[in-house]
């Protein structure tokens, strides 16, 4: 995709962007910057072709001056939907796991959950539910409309809905409710957040953990590759927190993790709903204004490094978002031989639209690639140690 057809006219009917604040309702809005991209790229495909044919959307970021979020205003729900060949997994990275014990186990000290009930929504493949519950030994539900049973934990104190946590679901009543990676995804979060407040199983000391990509590390890190029509919000910790107490919540605390890639919202239903909370945010609104400008010029580098090197002798390591952003926003990366990655599911699989193709690591004794890109920094030692003995003479660059 190039970078220029920001002020291009889709090949497809776009629906009038949207102009109120998903959050606050402002319509004091500034536009970042529009581009087309896909919109599941956790969806990957058995043909080639079909990928090439995926469907694709408009991403445009929209900041809001009043109270910071920033969001997709062509953002079209109907045109996103989750089944079972979605695939999101990280589980398949060592380094991930321990991120998640760790989580687990934080989560299991501050709120006693032995013999308690857990229910997480968006629950993807499950390993996370099933992790905290065995630690724990809590009682646990996952919904997830993705869910596939053939790949769900079989324990017994787990059990898995493909559905929506809908209010028919009135026997679940959770100690704990988990909301990790989904809020983004949520056209209406405010919304979103007071239904799941309001739910019949819901009881006044229930604790709610969420916790979703922060939009610092976007729009202060330059981390580009982020940005996918999946994620109609980009929260950080001062929208988060808005949007919880908007929606009724009191916070119990907001922070960071994974190395400041993640932030996290603990909270409990609280008996008065606060309307207008805005705080400073002149910090975000610097980053934000410079943002478009940074965009296209790092577009403009890697286009740059790929027209510099042999794209058949160069990879890019993650078959995930950030990774197939790349080869779809970087001019001339849909040429790159292999997107790699440790996730067996995804392997001999095509990415949207270029349809790169994806290969598993061991795939790279056999073609000794010269340039590695590596999509994501919090992997870089585990990445290095796996190219020491498949691929030693193989270039690692960060992108």
């Amino acid at each position: 995709m190039d970078p220029s057809s920001a002020s291009a006219t889709p090949d497809y009917a776009l629906r009038e962007a949207r102009s109120d604040c998903p959050l606050c309702g402002s319509r004091d809005l500034f536009e970042m910057l529009s581009f087309e991209t896909p919109v599941m790229c956790n969806v990957l495909f058995s043909e080639r072709q079909t990928a090439r044919d995926a469907d694709r959307g408009r991403l445009t970021l929209a900041y809001c001056q009043r109270c910071s979020h920033v969001f997709n205003s062509t953002f079209e729900e109907d045109k996103v939907c989750y089944t079972p060949n979605y695939n999101s997994s990280l589980e398949h990275s060592a380094h991930f796991r321990a991120f998640a014990a760790a989580l687990a186990e934080r989560l299991n000290r501050s709120y006693k959950l032995l013999g308690k009930t857990v229910v997480e929504i968006g629950c993807g493949k499950g390993e996370f539910l099933d992790r905290l519950c065995g630690v724990a030994d809590a009682q646990g539900v996952g919904f997830d409309t993705s869910a596939d049973d053939r790949r769900m934990p079989n324990t017994t104190n787990v059990r898995f809905i493909r559905d929506y946590f809908n209010e028919t679901y009135t026997d679940v009543r959770p100690d704990l409710l988990i909301g990790r990676h989904v809020l983004e995804h949520i056209a209406e979060p405010v919304q979103f957040l007071e239904s799941l407040r309001r739910h019949p199983s819901i009881k006044p000391d229930t604790t709610f953990y969420f916790e979703m990509p922060n939009g610092l590390y976007t729009f202060r890190d330059h981390g580009i590759w982020d940005l996918i029509y999946e994620h109609v919000s980009y929260f950080t910790e001062a929208s988060l927190s808005m949007a919880f107490e908007r929606a009724g919540f009191e916070l119990l605390d907001v922070g960071t993790s994974f190395s400041e890639q993640y932030i996290y919202v603990e909270a409990r239903p609280s008996p008065s709903r606060t309307s207008d909370i805005v705080r400073n945010h002149e910090g975000i609104k610097r980053l934000i204004e410079s943002f478009g400008e940074i965009y296209q010029q790092k577009i403009k580098r890697w286009a740059q490094f790929v027209s510099r090197h042999d794209a058949r002798e160069t990879v890019v390591w993650g078959a995930g978002s950030k990774g197939i952003t790349f080869v779809n926003a970087v001019p001339g990366a849909e040429q790159l031989r292999a997107l790699v990655d440790l996730n067996p599911r995804k392997q001999g699989r095509f990415a949207p639209l270029h349809g790169t193709p994806v290969v598993c690591p061991d795939d790279l004794s056999t073609e000794q690639p010269k340039s590695i890109i590596i999509m994501n920094p919090v992997y870089c030692d585990e990445i290095s140690r796996v190219v020491a003995a498949c691929a030693p003479t193989a270039e690692l660059v960060l992108a």
